[in-house]
């Protein structure tokens, strides 16, 4: 998780015209070290994925329930467990619907 620091470092930094908004977006998965991707708007993932061809961060498709990452280099054993966590809470999910909670009987 990136603070609320980082953010605003970032945001000063593109601000001032220091930094892209494209490379704010690389920095912040850098900081955080994994970003879990849901969806992205089109330029953040063209900026991720030039950061990927660039050598500066890793990415990971989606796998069955395992969700899409982005993350640093250094940091793949926490991409890794990031993605087997929100898998699992998938799965619980989907149990959860399919299966009602103990004690609880269908009418």
């Amino acid at each position: 998780m990136i603070s609320q620091n980082d953010i605003e470092y970032l945001q000063d930094m593109v601000e001032r015209e220091q930094m892209t908004a494209d490379e704010a977006n690389v920095e912040k998965v850098l900081t955080q070290r994994v970003l879990i991707v849901k969806s992205l708007p089109k330029t953040v993932r063209a900026a991720l994925n030039a950061a990927v061809r660039d050598g500066k961060l890793r990415h990971k498709r989606k796998e069955g329930r395992k969700p899409e990452v982005y993350y640093h280099p250094n940091f793949e054993y926490l991409a890794n467990a990031e993605r087997k966590r929100v898998e699992r809470e998938t799965l619980v999910a989907l149990i959860g619907v399919i299966v009602p909670p103990e004690g609880e009987e269908e009418n």
